[in-house]
């Protein structure tokens, strides 16, 4: 999804996921809901939308899991950047030990292109398969994942590494690094975000978080924005989100 990005918004995601007990029982269904607010829509390292909010609600059960997530833009920006809405499924495959595989596909929709389920030109909407590994006890808990668009026919290959940092029970910093590339017909580019993010817990199910994100990628990366395209990008987000 344009959701961490699920590069912020997927990230959010992610982290619900993976807090989820090893021995939950495959009958046991899990809802996360959340809104983040964000200064820069930026996807894989390109901008995509001004200042946003982008809400999201995803249920679990035992490895698989689906979810809606959206971005609208708000302020004088959103003019120049469409809505996104995005509908996900995919399923955690049980490996041995720390190692983690995780398949999922995703539709890409944008309402003021064209009708749901429309995508003969990509305008309207795309659909993505993905592939990700990830190394839990590893130091710095590594991963890769790969991604390839029918629709636009874009390959998209992501490595990160990340570390947490708990102050206490209830407060912690996320540190985050991803590289990644893009290629397919007409557009091919390369990036890397570095990411800074402040927890804290309200609940044992609802926590907040601000967070600070900047990215670089090559000269012929995408911009919302064609007039404005920029090869360094410093954005901002906090958000809630809770589990039951």
């Amino acid at each position: 999804m344009k959701p961490f990005q699920l590069l912020a918004g997927t990230l959010s995601a992610a982290a619900a996921l993976m807090s989820v007990p090893s021995d939950a029982q495959a009958d046991d269904v899990g809802w996360s809901v959340g809104l983040d607010y964000v200064t820069d829509y930026v996807f894989r390292g390109a901008s995509l939308g001004a200042d946003s909010i982008q809400p999201y609600v995803e249920i679990s059960s035992g490895g698989f899991t689906g979810g809606i997530w959206a971005s609208t833009g708000v302020g004088e920006g959103s003019q120049a950047a469409a809505d996104e809405i995005d509908f996900y499924g995919g399923y955690s495959v049980p490996l041995d030990g720390s190692i983690s595989l995780d398949l999922g596909v995703t539709y890409y929709h944008y309402p003021q292109s064209g009708d749901l389920l429309e995508t003969e030109d990509g305008a309207a909407g795309s659909y993505e398969v993905s592939a990700a590994l990830g190394f839990g006890d590893v130091m710095f808990a590594p991963s890769v994942a790969a991604y390839y668009d029918f629709t636009l026919e874009n390959f998209t290959l992501e490595g990160a590494i990340g570390h947490k940092t708990g102050f206490d029970e209830k407060n912690a910093v996320d540190f985050g690094l991803t590289v990644g590339l893009v290629d397919g017909d007409g557009t091919s580019y390369e990036w890397a975000t570095a990411t800074a993010a402040l927890s804290h817990a309200i609940t044992e199910a609802a926590s907040v978080y601000v967070g600070a994100n900047y990215t670089v990628n090559s000269e012929n990366a995408l911009d919302f924005n064609a007039l404005n395209r920029r090869d360094e990008l410093l954005w901002f987000g906090t958000g809630i989100s809770t589990r039951f």
